[in-house]
This record gives structure tokens, sequence and C-alpha cells, in this order.
């Protein structure tokens, strides 16, 4: 029964939507059915809504009244709401915003700087201006200089040379042959860890913003605090 059904299928005709008239091109595509479904739907939709706006507007209460009436007002088609300027606060309360600033600063600093910290541990970095340490190898004469081997000294492929981690022995390298990474991925290894040394360059100017604004807001409240200034 299936076979008969896929056969009777797959002789039927395809039908397919006419395009738009050659006479008619100027007027553009020729609309389909799902498209003025679409546009029928959208037009009911914001049909409702304008009946919804107009119903709310009539039932409306004109007793109701509201603080925001006042305090608002439009520019230019555009909702803009005024501040209140005359309303002032007292010592004590600034005093206490001020401790909540440098509460929320504090503790955006003490996170970056234990992110920082995690970072310089799996980056193996000591300062942020570390520099690549050369390492140097002293001989007898200038004889055993000349005929030094650096590959044969440290017992490894001459390709791995200017590596300055991951550099394994030559028994290591015949033991197990996926050690050896390729050049494509010592590319993206290096990629990686050069935004991983940008990203902390930039938690670490983070954390340096962050203490100045803490000294700034800890200033200002020892200078809103009650006692002789000094």
């Amino acid at each position: 029964m299936s076979s008969f059904q896929k056969a009777l299928k797959a002789g039927r005709r395809t039908h397919r939507e006419r395009s738009q008239p050659s006479k008619r091109t100027k007027l553009g595509l020729l609309e389909k059915g799902k498209d003025w479904k679409l546009r029928r739907d959208d037009f009911h939709r914001k049909e409702k809504r304008i009946r919804a706006m107009q119903d709310k507007a009539a039932n409306r209460n004109p007793d109701e009244f509201a603080f925001g009436m006042i305090k608002s007002k439009t520019k230019d088609g555009v909702h803009q709401l005024e501040r209140d300027t005359t309303k002032t606060y007292t010592a004590d309360e600034i005093k206490l915003m001020k401790t909540q600033d440098l509460t929320y600063v504090n503790n955006k600093r003490t996170r970056e700087q234990r992110k920082i910290g995690k970072m310089q541990g799996e980056l193996q970095l000591l300062s942020a201006g570390a520099k690549h340490n050369k390492h140097v190898v002293f001989v007898d004469s200038k004889k055993e200089a000349h005929k030094f081997d650096a590959a044969e000294y440290f017992d490894t492929d001459p390709a791995l040379l200017d590596r300055a981690f991951n550099r394994p022995k030559v028994d290591t390298l015949r033991k197990s042959r996926p050690v050896v990474s390729s050049h494509k991925a010592l590319k993206k290894v290096e990629k990686a860890r050069r935004r991983a040394y940008e990203e902390l360059e930039q938690r670490m100017d983070r954390e340096e913003s962050l203490g100045k604004v803490a000294e700034h807001l800890q200033l200002q409240r020892n200078l809103a605090g009650k006692g002789r200034r000094r």
C-alpha cells in the first residue's frame, strides 16, 4: 500500500505559483498567498492595538492624578523625566552612600586581584614586564665554541631549539610521536597564549584604576567625617 502511495505521488503534477506577468513587472514581485497572510495578520494586530488604546483613552478617569504628570514632559516627542534638584542629603546620608560605593569598588578590586593571581600562576609570569631569559652555555675553549651543537647539547630535535617551552628530548620523541605538535597546533597555542597575556594586562590596568577610585572615595569619606581636618 505504501509503495502504491509513493508511486501515486511521484506521478502527480507539480503545481507552481505563477510569476508576475511581463506587463506588470513595474509593480514588483507578485504577492503570494503566504505573503498576504503575513500582511493580513500584521494589519489586524495593529488594528487591535489601536482599538485597545482608543478604549483606554475613552474610559480614562478625568480626575486621575499622579505626581509623574507634573515631573514628566515631552520634548520633540521624546518622554523626559525631570530630576528633583531641591532634595538635599545630610552629611550622614552622604557618608553612608560613599561607604557603599567604596565597599563595591573594593569587592570588584579583590575579584580582579584573585583573577590576576590565578592567571599569573597559569602563565608562569612573575611580573607584568617580565623579559625572556637566555640560556647561556659555557665552554672551555674557542674551538669547542665553534664546534658547539645546541641540538646535541640539549638532546633534542634541531627544529625545536627556538622553543622556550615544550621541548622534549630525542628519547621522548622516539617513544611517543604525538608529543611533537604540528606547526599549526603550535601557532594555535601561541595565539591563545598571547590572548591570555593581553587579557592579563587589561585586568591589571583595571585593577589599578579601581585602586585609584577606592583611594578617592576613601579620601571623600574621611573629609565627610566629624572632627578636625589634618
